[in-house]
């Protein structure tokens, strides 16, 4: 036998150990807890306060929450579930329902939310309080979760791209610091997303076939935005963009094309996970039964050569619908239906023997479908008829926003050309057929053959005559017409700086994307753009390959700049200072959306005219401007895409028949960019060159030894014409960017 020796210290320890664990976990060993009530109140701002009712002591729960669906719960951790149900209406303050489920050894408490909302816990005494704050807006302070939901599998593949920013870029901010991919079991795609703040709540939502998720107010760093392609994982997800613009970074997910999929997401602690699971076929199945089109009660049917009206009796009998059938509705029919519904068998039986219905509350009509046609006919000539005869009535429509020239366009008559081809045969030879057409005029008016319409211009109003019911239909129309348009700032900026100015400010900003126009043989620009519209932040402008116009194949290169008004304007005033640049000219101007706002800045030269032996030379100005020509259109998610034409016309000091030579500089192209960023258009070089001589006065004169009292120096000067360009939407209440 062999005896272990413990020491008498060591004894000593460890008897303290286990009175230090009883008395700092009693209730361990005490009489377990138990969830006494479950009660909620709405508190102001329609937020709402779950309050949990424990027997003891309460205790911090573990809580996770879910956006799709959304849900928040709180698992409790040995307590008990002593309510008499599981189940507790809300319909208030942004909670459907709250569910109390003992599992295993502990009771979840899980809260049903009509839409993620953020929410804040605290304990007090044996009293559990969970605040929903739906009057907040995302990104409001919420409570950290502290568990996750079931383990995730261990993946069997390893991300294809990751990478991670230094921990402390974002220290305090709201920031994404890492985005990673997984490949679970059964093909499911897993989107892990870092959080700097464990407080984020992501808006997860679908625009047509991706999944948009958006982290409002929150930053991403520029080696993160990018595109990962992962579609050789075999999952449901093919690329995953990352970016930033106004509202703050999102991902943009998007899906192999044909493949059937479900998703959802949860987050625990500072992980946001997004799983995309492939449906089987079965799954698939399943949904289309769901979407389909007939609800009606089902019934099955087996009549061999049955007579309609037999059988709509039976229907009619089964729903306790009244049915009238037409006399001209006749006929058999032989049906073999099991378990369908019945709205679905008599659409079956219409189309089997060309008949149709209308319904008027509980009553269906059945007829054939020509006289259904004729008598919808019928009806609608009625209807003319009585707008024929009805009294025309005079209204004041004032419109607000738009010109009441422009509604009255839209109101008045308006009639297109049309016409109807006819073929004959031709005399000449192949066959072919000589056609004619006839022109005729179809009337597009909002207005009734009776009504009118005409504006008072100082008031700027309509008055219509009209009936009544025609007046109802264009105060509608106008409503939605006469509408605030929203108005852009367009701020520029025109430049002339040294050759190397773009490559030292394209290496201090982040690069958000690089556009190119190349000049086509006819003297216009073909705007061309990259398949990936992602680069790193160590993007210069130089890096565009941007080359003068005059040469071809020259490119005009767009880079979209990622800066404040503030920085750019103290890098480019810091930069005049130096000698490095000089800023030609800062106009602004503010236009409508899809409006085209126009600025010039040059001067006239005088062309003269050719003279002959019976006309006087004519002396007309031309412009030599720099023009900025832009149409701003505001995209749906408040980015602006602007259509720009920039000129820059100049003498190059050449005479043609006694009047100056001008070199023509032009750039047509198109660009988007996020509201509030730089778009700066590069490319245009101007180069001069200069042959001076230093010299002695009489000694670098002479002769033979004058070249001793004399310097001859040639220099070149190149010049870039650089074009910044910042639109902004202004808000709509204050005028304010």
């Amino acid at each position: 036998m062999f005896r272990h020796y413990i020491p008498k210290r060591c004894n000593l320890w460890l008897y303290g150990v286990m009175l230090l664990v009883f008395f700092r976990f009693p209730l361990a060993f005490a009489q377990p807890l138990e969830l006494l009530a479950l009660d909620f109140t709405t508190l102001p701002g329609d937020n709402l306060q779950v309050q949990l009712t424990l027997s003891g002591p309460a205790f911090s729960p573990r809580v996770f929450h879910t956006d799709n669906p959304a849900r928040i719960a709180l698992d409790l951790p040995g307590v008990s579930n002593a309510l008499d149900k599981k189940q507790f209406p809300v319909n208030v303050g942004g909670a459907e329902s709250i569910q109390a489920i003992a599992v295993a050894d502990r009771t979840r408490v899980v809260i049903n939310l009509t839409e993620a909302s953020p929410y804040t816990t605290r304990v007090e005494g044996n009293l559990i309080f969970v605040v929903l704050q739906k009057g907040n807006s995302w990104g409001a302070a919420a409570e950290p979760m502290r568990k996750a939901p079931p383990p995730i599998p261990a993946p069997s593949f390893p991300s294809r791209v990751s990478q991670r920013p230094m921990a402390d870029a974002y220290p305090m901010g709201q920031a994404i610091t890492n985005v990673d991919f997984r490949r679970g079991e059964k093909g499911v795609g897993r989107i892990l997303v870092s959080l700097s703040n464990p407080r984020m709540i992501a808006d997860t939502r679908e625009e047509g076939t991706k999944v948009i998720v958006g982290f409002p107010r929150a930053s991403l760093p520029p080696n993160l935005a990018r595109r990962l392609d992962v579609t050789d994982f075999a999952t449901p997800v093919q690329f995953i963009d990352s970016m930033e613009d106004a509202s703050g970074a999102k991902l943009v997910i998007i899906p192999v094309s044909g493949q059937e999929f479900e998703y959802s997401s949860y987050q625990s602690e500072n992980m946001l996970t997004i799983e995309f699971r492939p449906l089987t076929r079965f799954e698939v199945e399943e949904n289309k039964k769901k979407s389909f089109s007939f609800d009606g009660e089902k019934l099955s049917l087996n009549f061999q050569d049955i007579p309609v009206r037999s059988v709509l009796q039976i229907l009619g009998d089964f729903t306790n619908l009244n049915i009238v059938a037409s006399d001209t509705v006749a006929g058999n029919v032989t049906l073999r239906l099991n378990d369908v519904p019945w709205d679905q068998a008599l659409d079956l039986v219409l189309k089997a023997k060309n008949l149709g219905k209308r319904q008027e509350g509980n009553i269906i009509q059945i007829l054939p479908l020509d006289e259904l046609n004729k008598q919808n006919k019928e009806e609608l000539e009625q209807q003319r008829v009585v707008e024929e005869l009805e009294p025309l009535k005079t209204e004041i429509i004032q419109i607000n926003y738009t010109n009441a020239e422009e509604i009255k366009k839209v109101l008045v008559s308006t009639t297109e050309k049309s016409g109807q081809v006819s073929g004959q045969p031709s005399s000449i030879g192949g066959g072919s057929t000589l056609t004619s057409t006839t022109s005729f005029d179809v009337s597009q008016s909002i207005l009734s053959a009776r009504g009118n319409v005409t504006v008072d211009p100082r008031t700027n109003q309509l008055i219509v005559k009209d009936t009544s019911k025609n007046i109802e239909r264009i105060r509608d129309l106008i409503k939605q017409l006469d509408i605030s348009i929203r108005q852009v700032m367009v701020e520029s900026r025109v430049v002339i700086a040294n050759n190397n100015f773009a490559r030292e400010l394209g290496s201090r900003f982040a690069v958000n994307h690089v556009i190119a126009a190349r000049p086509d043989l006819e003297g216009g620009f073909i705007r061309t753009v990259p398949e990936s519209g992602f680069f790193a932040s160590g993007d210069a402008l130089s890096d565009m390959g941007m080359t003068g116009l005059a040469g071809p194949g020259g490119v005009v290169g767009a880079t979209v700049l990622k800066v404040g008004d503030y920085l750019l304007d103290l890098e480019l005033s810091a930069a005049q200072k130096e000698g490095r640049i000089e800023i030609v000219s800062n106009p602004r101007v503010v236009t409508t959306d899809q409006t085209k706002a126009i600025v010039k800045q040059g001067t006239q030269i005088p062309v003269t005219g050719g003279a002959t032996a019976t006309t006087v030379a004519t002396v007309t100005y031309k412009d030599v401007v720099l023009e900025l020509n832009v149409t701003p259109h505001i995209t749906p998610d408040d980015n602006i895409r602007m259509e720009l034409m920039i000129k820059k016309d100049s003498e190059n000091g050449k005479l043609f028949q006694g009047n100056p030579g001008l070199d023509k500089r032009q750039i047509d192209t198109t660009v988007q960019v996020v509201n509030g960023e730089t778009v700066v258009l590069g490319g245009v070089y101007e180069s001069t060159k200069s042959n001076t001589t230093d010299k002695v006065p009489f000694f670098g004169d002479l002769p033979g030894i004058g070249f001793m009292f004399r310097r001859n120096q040639l220099s070149e000067d190149k010049k870039e014409l650089l074009i910044f360009i910042t639109p902004k939407i202004l808000k709509q209440n204050l005028g304010q960017l």
